[in-house]
């Protein structure tokens, strides 16, 4: 025996979607706020951090990458992405 959860009707759906709606906008503000007044760094500081990281990131990415390649065969997934993301064309 299976059960079928009885269906909405439109304006149950739409109060759904706005309680949803809602919730969203109130929590991303919150958020907002939240990291705002609670960073440890200034911005200029926070954006130098997260663009050092991810160009170590990269690296290490590309390392991996070019090393699986020269054991892979010509046409295998490394080589696809050492084609697509590391090669400078």
């Amino acid at each position: 025996m299976t059960l079928i959860p009885p269906q909405k009707s439109k304006k149950g759906v739409k109060k759904t979607l706005d309680k949803l709606l809602l919730g969203v906008v109130i929590g991303g503000a919150v958020g907002s706020i939240l990291g705002v007044t609670l960073a440890p760094k200034s911005g200029k500081e926070t954006r130098k951090m997260i663009s050092q990281k991810s160009s170590k990131t990269w690296q290490k990415i590309s390392r991996v990458i070019e090393e699986k390649n020269a054991d892979s065969e010509k046409k295998g997934f490394w080589h696809t992405l050492n084609r697509w993301f590391v090669r400078k064309k």
